[in-house]
């Protein structure tokens, strides 16, 4: 999950807090300069990730689910809103969803107005309740207490739809990629003074150098990661592997 916290743990923490309704929302809120892996999932795989949405409302127990949609993603939302019909159509979502007895579940998606802030899980549910969107004193997490005071779980575009590959393939399949700490695999958002920047899907371990490597990228000063915030990694680090 964000911040390579374990979806696992989280869903369990949410399946197991006490309420009647509980909530699902997906962060697609992907302001941080140099990202755009999940504008390219919710251009070409906008159905796989509402899919996830409906197998995380099923493990927790919740009937509602929201894409939180980057204000600068609105072109986008006609294509989404296109899609949800088709699922709905489908049996997907909606009474019975999946083919779940018992299990009825919905998504509606939410624009936000272009906050930096709001990729912060707790701005996020602020902004989507209709105010301001400033971050929360934590505790209670949004597993006790998210969006209108209930039980909610927030995960973003990529864990979603990995959710969906576990589900199909299974688990075993997904951790035989990557190493024994970090299994799996991972989107990253290349740009900058390389041949082919883009969106690559890598196994987890890779190493810098491989990166650039990959991407045509030579006589590279310094990497940076991690956006703004984050820092440059000289040419005597490029032996790093990328994992959590």
């Amino acid at each position: 999950g964000g911040a390579g916290f374990p979806t696992g743990m989280k869903w369990n923490f949410c399946a197991r807090s006490q309420g009647d309704v509980k909530y699902v929302l997906c962060n697609a809120n992907e302001d941080e300069p140099g990202t755009f892996k999940d504008r390219v999932l919710l251009t070409e795989k906008g159905k796989m990730l509402f899919e996830g949405m409906a197998i995380a409302g099923y493990a927790i127990g919740a009937q509602n689910g929201i894409l939180y949609l980057r204000g600068e993603y609105a072109y986008l939302r006609n294509l989404l809103e296109s899609q949800l019909s088709e699922l709905r159509k489908a049996g997907i979502l909606g009474n019975n969803a999946g083919g779940k007895q018992g299990f009825n579940f919905d998504i509606r998606i939410q624009s936000g107005a272009g906050a930096y802030v709001c990729g912060e899980e707790t701005a996020l549910i602020e902004s989507a309740e209709g105010k301001r969107g400033e971050p929360r004193n934590k505790p209670p997490f949004p597993v006790q207490s998210g969006y209108l005071g209930k039980p909610t779980i927030i995960n973003n575009v990529e864990t979603f739809c990995a959710v969906c590959r576990i589900a199909e393939k299974g688990s075993t399949w997904y951790k035989e990629m990557g190493t024994a700490d970090s299994t799996g695999t991972k989107l990253l958002s290349i740009s900058g003074d390389c041949d082919k920047p883009g969106v690559y899907e890598i196994e987890w371990g890779m190493t810098i150098q491989q990166m650039l490597d990959m991407v045509g990228a030579k006589d590279v000063q310094a990497v940076q990661v991690a956006g703004p915030s984050g820092t440059c990694i000289p040419p005597s680090e490029f032996g790093r592997k990328i994992a959590f």
